[in-house]
């Protein structure tokens, strides 16, 4: 067993206990196709993961069992790709689906047959919303799928989770919100053994591994209806002047831009390498340093 790091935070933390080889990947075998379920699949940054996964598979070498091999299925409430992306031609290889993220048996119909589970389900904690709601918004959205996936058999959990920034206020119930997934990812996913009959090389029962990716703000171009708003135009210059200062604490808060934090998801879901760490935690400096290509 080994051990595997990543920056979070402004420091490198160590995966927790490693516990079976690179063998038990998800993608291990190429006998079989491996379904991906991503839970808020049509929304800005789970809509990013869908292509990348897909892109993922199509890049692999020819030898490699993710090339062709990945089923993709986004999950939202409209259970449709969002407008601007019907004509795009990942859109077309995506299952669209309607599951109610807060509706533990529809998750569990959603996930049936999953490898691995992605869930990018959150909400801003804008001022007229209750403490309550901003909490159940980032929590309990993302832990209903999540103990779905244990019910469901599926081996891998990848969570969208966020690098809160300490001198932003009001921030405290969506930091509670996100650090719930969190921790269910850690103590309740990671902690159990897969129950989809996979073996390591020796035999032994796959533990199961969770994935937290915590990017800061996310830029990119966000789309509402017809409406295309570039954050990259303010949230770039702010990222390449704050990588100039080169002090980790400021990187675990600069923005990391969308489409590293949708590769890191793909990889972390699909990935030999993520597939023998029982939890991980990729942070922002390292979505920001090590997942430009």
């Amino acid at each position: 067993a080994r051990a595997r790091t990543h920056a979070h935070a402004g420091g490198v933390v160590p995966a927790e206990n490693t516990m079976v080889s690179s063998s038990s990947s998800v993608v291990a075998s190429a006998a079989r196709r491996v379904r991906v379920v991503v839970w808020g699949g049509s929304g800005y940054v789970g809509s990013a993961i869908a292509r990348a996964l897909v892109r993922h598979g199509d890049d692999a070498p020819s030898s490699s069992s993710v090339k062709s091999e990945v089923d993709v299925v986004c999950a939202s409430r409209g259970g449709r790709a969002p407008a601007w992306a019907t004509r795009d031609d990942w859109s077309a290889r995506v299952t669209w689906v309607a599951g109610d993220a807060l509706d533990a048996q529809a998750c569990e119909r959603v996930n049936a047959g999953a490898d691995v589970v992605v869930t990018a389900i959150g909400v801003l904690p804008f001022p007229w919303m209750s403490s309550e709601d901003i909490i159940k918004y980032n929590a309990e959205t993302n832990v209903t799928p999540g103990r779905a996936a244990l019910a469901t058999g599926a081996s891998r959990l990848v969570v969208v989770g966020a690098s809160i920034p300490p001198f932003v206020p009001g921030l405290a119930s969506y930091a509670k919100g996100k650090a719930i997934v969190e921790a269910f990812a850690r103590d309740e996913f990671a902690s159990t053994v897969s129950t989809n009959g996979d073996e390591t090389q020796h035999g032994q029962r796959r533990r199961r591994s969770a994935v937290v990716l915590k990017p800061a703000a996310v830029s990119g171009t966000r789309r509402a209806g017809a409406l295309s708003i570039p954050l990259w135009a303010a949230l770039d210059p702010a990222r390449k002047v704050l990588r100039l200062v080169g002090n980790s604490v400021i990187m675990a808060n600069a923005p990391v831009p969308l489409e590293n934090v949708a590769r890191a998801a793909a990889r972390a879901a699909l990935e030999d390498a993520y597939g023998d760490a029982g939890f991980t935690i990729i942070g922002n400096e390292s979505l920001i340093e090590d997942f430009s290509s």
